[in-house]
Order: structure tokens, then sequence, then C-alpha cells
């Protein structure tokens, strides 16, 4: 009896033991987090930051392909080396334990999801932004939320992580100390225009090309990097200067190395990704400001190199934990849908519409509203339109929405008016005027002004895909995959169906844009050509 009570006690006492244990790790990460939040990362040497500023450099170091192929064998040889003395791995094979890690930094939020081998999802948080710094804006939101999102994992899922890959908003922009990453200046929103920086740039490439450039758009990030230069930088700033992309300057917090950046995210500063270029045009880098400019653009789905010692040691991850090249938002949505053959779509319907198409063969006319993103070998021809769900929620709640749905269905009513007759991508009509067609003919039926809703967008839709292979998208869509609220509507799925000639619409199984980015992460560490499970 004496001997079980001893037993009994002693098993409590482990047990106080292992919960005393847990909760001060909890106190180190969250130390962690106010440490790290606080602390720029360790800055590369001097050699380092010079090599990296060099112009001379930049256009090689972005086009080689050798230099890329030099860089990962380095990569890979010192993974190699660290998993050959790790007991977690066999002879430098990841474990099937290994976990990838995706980071998506939205316009409110910052959300993580965790993938393992298969891409199964085992892990989501979400982290709110702390309110803006006066002078550095939302930079300082940014970095507390990396840091508690990462932080906030298990120490065994933490340590199990083999990769990184951050996603953030399309056009986001920050000039940034080149020696250190310290922000010189607060963020240049996704939705900043300057409209009289358009006329600096085009007068940069006048004797180019005729023909209108992604970057001779006010919201740009070749603007917003001219508006920065011309405008609002300090002169004794200038020399050390350089700009990050939203995702870029949040994964250098992980690796250190200064002017990393990706195809996608460096598409609207003007970067060139097709084969055989995977540079920025020479008007621009050859521009007042075009040292500035990130220095090595990789593509998404590969490494950047390992996360930095004291990162890692700090947040206990995997010694051979590495940052993969991220992507756009939108983008690391489309990678969610699982969509990977010619044809295949992905639609956005949340408060705007978004289309990426995949395509053999690139396109681009600004005119018409469609840019190409390189991804896998293959282009995502698509682009965007102000024509979406906002124009429902304008009028109805989510609650009316599905009662009047249920209305449409059970009288089987049709449309009866295209309140965007012709309209295509692009953002040539504003919210108030889409807001003011839509009013002017409003029937006095609730459900029949829905149905009139859903049957205008969804001809939009189809409109957009079949001009997209009509200016040259190698397949016209064959299969759409569904985000955003609207996609949780059956009704409207088919609809869409029906107006884009009964091709098959349907909803993404996970449409976050974090698992799109953790399914790069695992791509990208296993070296993998798909990022398809």
């Amino acid at each position: 009896m004496r001997a079980r009570v001893l037993a009994s006690r002693k098993a409590r006492e482990r047990g106080r033991d292992a919960r005393g244990a847990a909760s001060r790790r909890a106190l180190q990460r969250l130390t962690l987090v106010m440490r790290l939040a606080s602390s720029p990362p360790s800055s590369l040497s001097s050699g380092d930051v010079r090599r990296g500023a060099s112009r001379g450099g930049r256009a090689a170091s972005a086009a080689s392909a050798a230099s890329a192929s030099a860089a990962r064998a380095a990569v890979d040889a010192v993974v190699g080396a660290r998993a050959m003395s790790s007991r977690e791995r066999v002879d430098g094979a990841l474990a099937s334990s290994s976990l990838y890690c995706g980071l998506d930094f939205g316009t409110s939020s910052a959300r993580m999801a965790v993938v393992d081998d298969r891409g199964a999802l085992v892990h989501v948080s979400v982290a709110a932004y702390d309110a803006p710094d006066a002078r550095l804006g939302l930079s300082t939101s940014w970095t507390s939320a990396l840091w508690t999102l990462l932080a906030r994992l298990e120490d065994d899922v933490r340590r199990r992580i083999e990769a990184v890959a951050i996603d953030g908003t399309s056009g986001t922009a920050l000039i940034v100390d080149g020696s250190n990453g310290e922000v010189l200046h607060a963020p240049y929103m996704y939705n900043d225009t300057f409209k009289e920086e358009v006329g600096r740039i085009s007068a940069l490439r006048a004797a180019a090309s005729d023909v209108k450039h992604s970057v001779e758009s006010a919201s740009s990030a070749a603007c917003k990097l001219s508006r920065w230069f011309n405008v609002d930088g300090e002169e004794k700033d200038k020399a050390r200067a350089r700009l990050l992309h939203h995702a870029d300057w949040l994964a250098y917090q992980l690796h250190g190395k200064m002017g990393m950046s990706d195809f996608n995210n460096a598409l609207k500063l003007g970067f060139d990704p097709a084969p055989g270029a995977e540079t920025f045009p020479s008007w621009l880098s050859g521009a007042p400001f075009g040292y500035m400019l990130p220095a090595h653009v990789l593509a998404p789905g590969t490494s950047f190199g390992l996360i930095q010692d004291a990162v890692r040691e700090r947040l206990e991850l995997s010694r051979t934990c590495e940052v993969i090249a991220g992507t756009t938002d939108s983008v690391a949505a489309f990678v969610a849908s699982k969509a990977v053959a010619e044809g295949e779509c992905a639609t956005s319907l949340g408060s705007t519409l978004a289309l990426k198409l995949i395509s053999a063969d690139r396109v681009d006319d600004l005119s018409a509203g469609v840019y190409s993103h390189r991804l896998n070998g293959s282009w995502l021809v698509g682009g965007a339109s102000n024509l979406g769900g906002w124009i429902l929620r304008r009028f109805f709640t989510n609650d009316q929405l599905v009662e009047l749905t249920r209305e449409i269905e059970s009288k089987s009513y049709v449309a009866d008016k295209d309140y965007f007759e012709g309209v295509m991508l692009g953002f040539g009509l504003s919210v108030d005027e889409a807001a003011a067609i839509v009013e002017a003919s409003r029937p006095s039926d609730d459900a029949q002004f829905v149905v009139n809703i859903f049957s205008s967008i969804a001809n939009v839709e189809a409109r957009c895909y079949e001009r997209m292979r009509e200016l040259g998208a190698s397949s016209g869509a064959t299969k759409v995959f569904s985000a955003g609220g609207g996609a949780q509507n059956v009704l409207w799925a088919s609809m869409r169906s029906k107006a884009m000639g009964g091709i098959p619409v349907v909803r993404s199984d996970i449409d976050e844009a974090a698992y799109g980015a953790a399914l790069l992460a695992r791509q990208g560490r296993r070296r993998l050509d798909t990022y398809v499970p």
C-alpha cells in the first residue's frame, strides 16, 4: 500500500515538473516574441551587403540559371551536413514527420498554415495586427505577428518545421536600409496610388516600347519606388536605401539576406520572369534608383537558403530549416486550389473578382487588364475586377442571401437583366458607378434582383476567361476552382458553370493563401517541381 502511495506521489510530482517545464517554455516563447519584435535580425557582413548592392552583379545574378544552381548546391551541402549530424535524419533524408509552414500576411491579419509531407493540413493559426506605428506604419505590426505565430506553435511542431514560405499583398512595398533591414519609411500599401509617378516611369522607358507596361500603373511598386526616390526620401538615406516587397521583407527577418525577392512579387516592379530573361529591363535597372531593386529574384518554391542561426536558435527550429521563395497573396490562393493542368482556373469571389488561368503561353495586355505570372514553368494569365461580392453585400446580409437563394431555387427564377453587359477585367467601373448601374434597374422583387446580380457577375467571369483565350492563352477555361465567400453558394456556382458552357465549377477544398504558401514551402524544401502533393 505504502509503495503504491509513494509511486502515485512520484507520478504527480513528475506531472507537476512537466507542467512547470511547459509553463517555463511558454513564458520563454512570450519573452522571445517581445525580444524579436523589438530588434532586427542579425545582418550580413559588410562585404555581403556591398555585393548585394552592386548593380553590375544584380542583372547577372537574377538572370543566370547557373548562379541559381550553384546557390542551391551550396544550400544543399550545408543542409546535408547538418542532416548527417542530426539524430532525426537518416542518410541526410527528411524525416517522415517533417512539417512545412506557410504564412499569409493580408490586409488586417496574418495567417499560418502547417502541412505534413503529404500536404495535409495539420495546423492553422491567425494573429490580428497591432495598431500601426506612428512613424513606421504597419511594418512593426507585421513583425509582431510573424514572431507571435511562430512562437505560438507547440515545441514539437516547431522543431519539425523544415521550411517556411511567406506571401504578402501584391504591390505593398517598403524602403529599407540595405545594411540591416531597418525601415526608412512607412510601407507603401497595395492600394496607394501615385498618378504623377506614372509620367516619370513612362519617360524612363519611352524608347523601349510603344506598348504600355504593367509598371505604368499608379499603384505599381515601380511608381512607389519612384515616389520615395523623387519625393518622400531624405537625401541622407538614398545611398543605403533598398526596396523590398511585403513578403520579401518578412522573409528577410528569417534569412537575413538583403535583396531577395520572387518572380511574382517582383512582376509589378518591372521584373521580366520569362525564360531566358529573368531580370529587370535595362531602362529600369539603369534608372537613378535602379540600385534599389532586389538583387536576387528567384522562382516561387525555390530556396532562399537556411534560416539564420540567431533566429533558428531563439525559435528552436530545425537545424536544416530553410526559407523558401514565396509569392503574392492571390497566387498563393491559386496554389491552394491545387489547379495544375493547362486550362484549369481559379476564381476568387470575394469583395472583388480575381481570375487566373493556367496557360502554356504568356498573355499581357494592360489595356484589357490582363497580365501573366510565371509559376512552375507555366503562366498564370489573369487579372481582377471591381465587380465582386461587395455588390451583394451593399444590399443584403448573408442571412438574407441564404433565404433569397432558397426562394430562387424553389420558384425557378431566371435572370432577366445583365447589369454589366460587355464589362470585362480591370477597374474601369468604380464602386459607386457599378452601384448606380445596379440600383437604377433594381426590380421590386428582391429574389429577381439577386438572381440578376448572380447572372451579371457570372457573365463577367465567362467573358474574362474567353477574352484571355482570344488574347493568346493556350487554352480556354476547362475547370474552375472557386474561393472566397461567393464560392459557398451552390446556385451561383451552377449559374457560373452554365455561363462558361457547362464546365465544372467546384469549391476549393482549402482556399486559404497560407495553405498555398505552405505547399510552396514543401515543394521548395523537398526540391519538387510541383506544389500538388
